[in-house]
């Protein structure tokens, strides 16, 4: 059984004309990180809210079909039963981080789950140290970068030790090193705690590397869902869906139209990593 099941789900705000979400159904399985890719206004960020039960509990609007956590339906289980359940960590951490110290924002929320001190001590620590946060506990939220920002905002979420871990754009505020790290705290989760992750971005670039699937969605509408073999075809259609190539798709397009590959990059699994080639050059016919 999935951990997610979206079965024909379509949602549109209050006051607003177009649908924000659109007939979407496709499953999340346990442990398994799924990229949601799109542009601006693509609706990333509601089918997150979805996720954790904002929608349709708290943000109103026309809600249809179904979300299934573990085959019980969203529109059934309280906030108070998703929170333990889905950890959701939005686009702006500046509307969530509310505390007076890094320490107390990671602590917070395992605090009201009424867990013992010395768990809550360890599982502080232990986010902090993923999210490289360690030597800042002390330090006002308000005093931190926004990347710091938003790693503390995810801090607070792993912190809740959720099987499903929901990160709406948790790229955009950070350096290319910040990056790399997350996606390797992510790693981590999974492999060691079976973390299911749902991450949205408008970047296919580094996440190639990472996740098992990756889920297009235009205008609410899902228009492609596949491993990244099967989804990282054409820059053109990336583009064309507000989404930023990577750059290898990009160059190996150039040289498959001079003649110089055969065929453009392959992603294939290697002793349990992704490694990606850039393609083949073509076939030299002996003139002898």
């Amino acid at each position: 059984m999935p951990i997610i099941s979206f079965q024909k789900v379509s949602f549109k705000y209050r006051g607003q004309e177009a649908r924000a979400l659109s007939d979407l159904s496709f499953n999340v399985h346990k442990g398994e990180f799924l990229a949601v890719l799109g542009g601006d206004g693509a609706g990333k960020s509601t089918l997150c809210k979805t996720l954790n039960g904002l929608v349709p509990h708290q943000v109103h609007g026309d809600f249809s079909g179904d979300v299934l956590l573990n085959g019980k339906s969203t529109r059934s289980l309280q906030i108070s039963e998703l929170v333990s359940q889905v950890g959701l960590a939005m686009q702006d951490p500046e509307v969530q981080l509310f505390t007076d110290s890094v320490d107390e924002e990671v602590a917070f929320a395992p605090e009201n789950l009424a867990l013992p001190w010395n768990e809550i001590d360890v599982r502080v620590k232990r986010a902090l140290r993923l999210t490289g946060l360690s030597s800042l506990g002390e330090k006002s939220p308000s005093a931190l970068s926004g990347g710091q920002k938003q790693r503390l905002a995810i801090a607070a979420v792993i912190s809740m030790m959720p099987p499903l871990l929901v990160l709406d754009e948790p790229l955009s505020m950070l350096d290319p090193r910040g990056r790399s790290e997350l996606l390797t705290v992510l790693d981590a989760l999974r492999k060691e705690h079976g973390t299911t992750v749902v991450l949205t971005s408008h970047s296919a670039e580094e996440i190639a590397d990472h996740c098992d699937r990756m889920l297009l969605i235009e205008r609410g509408n899902l228009i492609g869902i596949g491993a990244p073999a099967e989804i990282l075809t054409s820059s053109k259609r990336l583009l064309d869906a507000g989404i930023e190539p990577p750059q290898l798709l990009e160059l190996s397009e150039r040289l498959i139209a001079d003649g110089t590959l055969s065929r453009g990059p392959t992603f294939f699994d290697e002793e349990g990593g992704t490694k990606r080639i850039l393609g083949e050059p073509p076939v030299r016919r002996s003139m002898a």
